[in-house]
């Protein structure tokens, strides 16, 4: 029978054609070090148990970590080491609603019996609405909370701005970053945020 945790958390991380290797290092180093931060640690382990899994997502989706449970420090030091040492394999388009359809299917593999099912997104772009906004609507359905970060501009807006009209479920929130170098910041605040809200 699966053990309880707190959160199962979907890590969906962008690598279309506008992430270059370097914002790819940020992105993956930015997210490894939020996921070991001492603030984010203290959280987990007032929670007792968390499932963290991560993947990278263009035109198709491909595991970066798979399921892990981390109840405090080191298995957060060993997620996070295995983040940075992920090879990235893919580039291409944003294919946000395709690749939360397949964070919703992942949680069918989780570990544990999850209180709350998290999707966190990161991407520096927008994407097809329709796909998008049945994917969030399908999260919804199943009592999945889809949060995201949205990275720079857009032409009218930010990524944040679309995500939040597109993708955010209801109880979800969208954090926006000025660029991939202030993308470490508010991925500690985002992930401290996340599973701390249940």
């Amino acid at each position: 029978m699966p053990i309880a945790c707190a959160v199962a958390l979907v890590l969906l991380m962008d690598a279309s054609g506008s992430v270059s290797s370097e914002d790819w290092r940020m992105q993956a180093w930015g997210t490894a070090d939020a996921i070991a931060d001492d603030a984010v640690v203290r959280i987990i382990e007032r929670q007792g148990a968390v499932a963290i899994t991560a993947i990278a997502f263009s035109d198709e989706t491909r595991p970066l970590v798979p399921w892990r449970i981390v109840t405090g420090r080191n298995e957060a030091e060993g997620f996070a080491a295995a983040l940075r040492e992920a090879p990235r394999s893919l580039f291409g388009g944003t294919r946000v609603g395709e690749a939360m359809e397949d964070a919703l299917r992942a949680f069918e593999t989780a570990p544990c019996e999850a209180e709350q099912a998290v999707v966190d997104i990161s991407t520096d772009g927008d994407a097809d609405p329709v796909p998008t906004t049945r994917a969030r609507d399908l999260a919804g359905e199943l009592g999945v909370r889809v949060n995201a970060i949205g990275i720079g501009r857009l032409p009218g807006g930010t990524p944040a701005d679309w995500l939040h009209d597109h993708a955010i479920t209801m109880g979800g929130f969208a954090l926006s970053a000025g660029d991939w170098t202030d993308f470490a910041r508010a991925m500690r605040r985002k992930l401290a945020m996340e599973l701390a809200q249940r």
